[in-house]
C-alpha cells in the first residue's frame, strides 16, 4: 500500500497503522520525513510521486488523510489518478474530487465519504437531493466507484448498484480519526487484489469487530492496534 499524505501526518499515520495490521505486505508513505513517533515498519518513501506511482508493487495507493486541500494537494491527487492504480480517495482528497477528475480513470476506486462530504460529492456530480442509499447507488454509478457512506447506518454501494448495509456496532466510531482508520484497511484489503466491492465489505467489518474488541472509549489509534484481534478473529 502506497499511502499519500500530506502536512497533517498523523492521519496518514493513523490509516499506516490499520492497513499494516489489515493483510498488506508493505506499507510506504510517500514523504519527505516521519514523525518520531512513526512505528518502525513503515517505509519512508521520500521520491517524487510520479516515480513512486510507477512502481508495479503497488497493490493500491490511498490519498486523502491528512492531504490538506491546497494546489499541492491537488496535484497529487491528478498524479494518483493519472497511475490508474486501484486507488481509495478519502477526506481531503473527496473535497478535490470533481466528475472531470475520473473522466479516465479505469482502475479499481473506493470513495469513503462521511454525510458532509457526501452532500458535496452529490452536489458537485450533480446527482440531485436523495436518499442515502439511492445517493450511495447514484454517486457509484456516477463515479464508476465503489462508495462508502459512512455513519450509524453505513451502505455500501456499487457502480452495478449492488448495496450491502452495515450497522455501526457503537458510537464511538464517530470519535476523531477512525475514518483514517477505515480508509487503511479498505487499501490494505484492496491491496490483496479483492474485488473493490469486496475490499470494501471487508474493511468495513474489520473496523467494527475492531470496534468491537477495543475498550470503550477508544482512541483512534487504539482502534488501529485493535483491527489485529479482528483479523485474527476472522481466520
Amino acid at each position: 500500500v502506497l499511502i499519500v499524505g500530506g502536512p497533517m501526518q498523523g492521519a496518514a499515520l493513523l490509516a499506516a497503522e490499520s492497513a499494516m495490521r489489515a493483510g498488506a505486505g508493505c506499507i510506504r508513505i510517500a514523504a519527505q520525513t516521519l514523525p518520531a513517533a512513526a512505528p518502525p515498519d513503515l517505509v519512508l518513501k521520500p521520491q517524487p510521486l510520479d516515480e513512486l506511482l510507477a512502481d508495479d508493487r503497488n497493490g493500491a495507493v490511498l490519498i486523502g488523510p491528512g492531504l490538506g486541500r491546497d494546489d499541492a494537494a491537488r496535484r497529487k491527487l491528478e498524479q494518483v489518478l493519472a497511475a490508474h492504480r486501484a486507488s481509495v480517495i478519502d477526506a481531503d482528497a473527496l473535497a478535490l474530487l470533481g466528475p472531470r477528475d475520473l473522466e479516465r480513470f479505469d482502475a479499481p476506486l473506493v470513495l469513503t465519504p462521511h454525510h458532509g462530504e457526501m452532500r458535496a460529492l452529490s452536489e458537485s456530480f450533480g446527482l440531485g437531493d436523495l436518499g442515502k442509499v439511492e445517493q450511495a447507488r447514484a454517486l457509484a454509478a456516477a463515479a464508476r466507484a465503489v462508495v462508502i457512506a459512512k455513519g450509524p447506518d453505513t451502505v455500501i454501494a456499487a457502480p452495478d448498484g449492488r448495496v450491502v448495509f452495515a450497522p455501526s456496532p457503537t458510537s464511538w466510531l464517530s470519535t476523531a480519526g477512525t475514518g483514517d482508520v477505515l480508509a487503511g484497511l479498505v487499501a490494505s484489503r484492496l491491496s490483496t487484489g479483492a474485488e473493490a466491492l469486496a475490499a470494501a465489505c471487508e474493511a468495513v467489518w474489520l473496523h467494527g469487530e475492531a470496534a468491537r474488541l477495543a475498550p470503550a472509549p477508544f482512541t483512534a489509534s487504539e482502534l488501529a492496534h485493535a483491527v489485529a484481534r479482528a483479523y485474527a478473529a476472522a481466520l
